[in-house]
């Protein structure tokens, strides 16, 4: 039994009334960067010594899907002039004491993922990197909407909308979307636009996003819900 059958299988909690238009959503990019996103960077080398499994699965998964199916959405919503919010993690000091707690003094892979702002491995890979006129926020924090004031800049720029991908599913933009589910946008997590180191935690995440938050489409859907045209994008 796949995950959307499970939904069909429970109560369904999340809003009924869900309409969304391109003029007030945004597509919010969490987290695509090297540190994180790319094998050769980051937690890459030490998540291939601790766990090759995981770390064949979920880069694999990034590289093949997530990152071209991103550039499809980047491309239909600038075509159309919509809202793109890119986020990043990681500390602005060097020393990363503006972390939260329990992301200071770890070994291992997750070590990795305190590269500073301006660092190599903090940029925002160049496949999907931002362009003049769209967003960038920084967290320090897993969720978008404890460390920064992207929920003031969404209200500000007059969304009800949020459409979200990125890495990794079950951590940074699950905690981001319910964030924002709770506080009242439209949200939607892109199941072919995320990726997470193991398909039964992915999986998981969906089924109870789509049972008591918002919904789960995939970049096809979400084009036909939205009224986008899928550009053509190189993904090389």
């Amino acid at each position: 039994m796949t995950w959307r059958e499970d939904v069909e299988a429970l109560p369904r909690l999340a809003p009924e009334q869900f309409d969304l238009s391109i003029d007030d959503t945004a597509l919010v990019i969490i987290d695509m960067q090297y540190v994180d996103a790319s094998r050769d960077h980051g937690w890459g080398p030490s998540l291939r010594q601790t766990h090759p499994d995981n770390w064949s699965y979920y880069f694999d998964r990034v590289e093949g899907v997530v990152v071209p199916r991103i550039r499809t959405l980047l491309g239909a919503f600038r075509n159309a002039g919509a809202r793109v919010i890119h986020v990043t993690l990681g500390p602005v000091l060097p020393d990363g004491s503006d972390l939260i707690p329990d992301r200071k003094n770890m070994s291992g892979a997750i070590a990795a993922l305190t590269n500073h702002v301006g660092t190599a491995a903090h940029r925002i890979l160049d496949a999907v990197a931002p362009i003049p006129g769209e967003l960038v926020i920084n967290k320090t924090s897993r969720g978008a909407f404890n460390s920064t004031a992207i929920d003031q800049m969404l209200r500000n720029m007059g969304c009800r909308g949020v459409i979200f991908v990125g890495v990794t599913t079950s951590s940074c933009v699950e905690t981001t979307a319910r964030d924002a589910a709770d506080r009242g946008y439209r949200t939607v997590i892109v199941e072919d636009a995320t990726a997470e180191i193991d398909q039964a935690s992915h999986d998981a995440t969906l089924r109870q996003f789509a049972v008591r938050w918002g919904r789960v489409w995939t970049v096809d859907e979400t084009l036909e819900q939205l009224r986008l045209t899928a550009p053509e994008v190189s993904n090389t």
